[in-house]
């Protein structure tokens, strides 16, 4: 078994050697990461295949055709429920997008980044859908997220009835088809959202009107968050929206000139 606790650091040169073998192996780069949260999932992972110590996983990293794999798919970070934080969403579905579809809007495309197993998106697809009534809006919703197996669970759109807590009974009416204990997305939902595995930074997008990237950026180090905001930023129209997350933030940030903070509270944010 693995002595190593979760909360124990992994020492600097094991971290090197996975670190490198990673790189290797998969062409990612974990030093994008915060190490706290590497550390947690690098020691997750040796517990789960009895790894000794750093050096022990990273040579098993370099003989397992999997493991390099199934160590990566575990930084994706998986939301459980629909509307999560609530007021966020209120401000969005009262504020944000009203703004965003008038004056003649024709089209619009949102960026889901990170998006899970796909409550986030198929959230904002039922809020659009809303806002937009009986007017001829079309939008599309783009979904990425580094985690296959999330993207799958995404793409079936099968969901238990905890995860849709926070939605009205009407909603979920409107939008689901009950299936023995799961809610399947209707089809006409899952037209609308468009699932990608891809990293936010090497993702080709252009002119998108609003990017949602919410507890994501917290396990970026600084650096690379400041790389994001300006991915953000170059692939947004401008007057575009971005929302983070709560335990997320621009200070510090030199990419956050780019952007203005329109409802502190909420994290939503405009480019300028």
């Amino acid at each position: 078994m693995c002595d190593l606790s979760l909360n124990e650091a992994i020492p600097e040169q094991h971290m090197q050697q996975i670190t490198k073998i990673m790189n290797q192996r998969l062409g990612k780069d974990l030093r994008q990461f915060k190490k706290s949260f590497l550390n947690r999932r690098i020691s997750a992972r040796m517990k789960t295949v009895g790894a000794q110590d750093g050096s022990e996983y990273a040579k098993l990293l370099a003989v397992d055709l999997n493991e390099p794999s199934i160590l990566f798919r575990s930084f994706s970070i998986n939301v459980t429920e629909f509307y999560r934080d609530k007021f966020v969403w209120d401000c969005l579905f009262t504020k944000i997008m009203p703004q965003m579809t008038q004056n003649g809007t024709q089209s619009l495309k949102i960026w889901s980044a990170g998006c899970a197993s796909g409550e986030e998106p198929y959230g904002l697809a039922i809020l659009l859908k809303e806002v937009i009534g009986q007017r001829k809006i079309r939008f599309v919703i783009k979904a990425t997220d580094i985690n296959p197996d999330a993207l799958n669970l995404a793409r079936e759109g099968k969901y238990h009835p905890a995860s849709l807590k926070n939605m009205p009974p009407q909603t979920i009416a409107k939008y689901f088809v009950k299936t023995n204990d799961t809610y399947q997305v209707n089809d006409e939902l899952k037209q609308l959202v468009s699932f990608e595995h891809a990293d936010i930074l090497s993702y080709e997008v252009n002119n998108v009107n609003f990017v949602s990237c919410r507890n994501v950026l917290i396990y970026y180090d600084k650096p690379t968050q400041e790389l994001v905001f300006d991915k953000f930023s170059k692939v947004m129209v401008k007057n575009g929206y971005l929302v983070i997350g709560q335990d997320e933030t621009m200070m510090g940030i030199e990419s956050a000139k780019l952007f203005s903070c329109i409802y502190p509270r909420e994290r939503f944010y405009t480019k300028v």
